[in-house]
């Protein structure tokens, strides 16, 4: 009986730090991805630059995507409609990987998915990198230059739950 005791309270104590130490993990990325939104300026395919503190827009998504990632292509429609609902508070970024042939794949899936929102091409993966970025696709929501939001996998953007927590932060806009 006390063994039972001694194990269950090992193992409580374990899943404590474990899960501390993920909030402490993901505390020390987000601290990363907010310095480097704040530092970040890029071209988009349309020759647009952005220097994305200076943007007008509450919040930003950074979307990491390549043309040759399925689950990036199977949330674009999702996305698509997200930026259209939002468009007056929201600014998606597409953030393209492609090794090759960038600008041309872009081109195509703009068209085939009809996607309403500018890509900048990271061939040499700088912005990933800078951005801890190693799978596809990863979305990075930013509210007024903070982190609300991360998704490293297929992500559903017209989500009620995630709907709620955009409005909830748009709430906060005067």
């Amino acid at each position: 009986m006390a063994f039972s005791g001694f194990l269950s309270t090992q193992i409580l104590w374990d899943n404590f730090h474990l899960n501390a130490k993920q909030v402490d993990q993901n505390k020390q990325k987000y601290s990363v991805y907010e310095t480097n939104f704040q530092a970040l300026k890029i071209t988009t395919t349309s020759s647009r630059m952005l220097h994305l503190k200076a943007l007008k827009a509450p919040i930003v998504i950074l979307n990491f995507w390549a043309s040759w990632c399925h689950p990036c292509l199977q949330e674009f429609p999702s996305l698509v409609e997200f930026q259209e609902k939002y468009k007056k508070n929201v600014l998606v970024v597409g953030i393209n990987g492609d090794e090759d042939d960038a600008a041309s794949n872009i081109k195509k899936i703009e068209k085939k998915y009809g996607l309403n929102f500018e890509s900048v091409i990271d061939q040499d993966s700088a912005i990933s990198n800078k951005f801890l970025i190693n799978t596809y696709p990863v979305s990075i929501v930013f509210f007024k230059g903070e982190v609300i939001y991360v998704s490293q996998k297929i992500h559903d953007f017209m989500d009620p739950e995630f709907r709620s927590l955009i409005d909830k932060a748009l709430k906060e806009v005067p």
